[in-house]
């Protein structure tokens, strides 16, 4: 699927976000009986996953929590793609 910053995605059916004290969480799915360990970057990342913000919006609110580094977005399409690609995440 090609991705552009208008993109919204969501957690796939049955998939949980578990946030953890340090800002880490776990993202949890009981079809796939897999778990996945995320770091509070990618924490942050999954809790948009709403279906509602675009790439781009997420870009723009990370920005906020991160004003001494720019966003490398395609890190964060790198991101979202794998979780895809592992079927945590779906896209909108």
């Amino acid at each position: 699927m090609s991705l552009d910053l208008g993109t919204t995605f969501s957690l796939a059916p049955g998939v949980q976000l578990e946030p953890l004290g340090d800002g880490s969480a776990v993202l949890y799915s009981r079809d796939l009986d897999e778990s996945l360990s995320l770091n509070h970057t990618a924490a942050l990342l999954c809790s948009f996953a709403d279906g509602q913000h675009t790439i781009a919006m997420v870009v723009q609110e990370m920005s906020h929590v991160f004003t001494a580094s720019s966003i490398d977005e395609d890190a964060l399409v790198a991101c979202l793609r794998e979780l895809a690609d592992r079927r945590f995440l779906r896209w909108r």
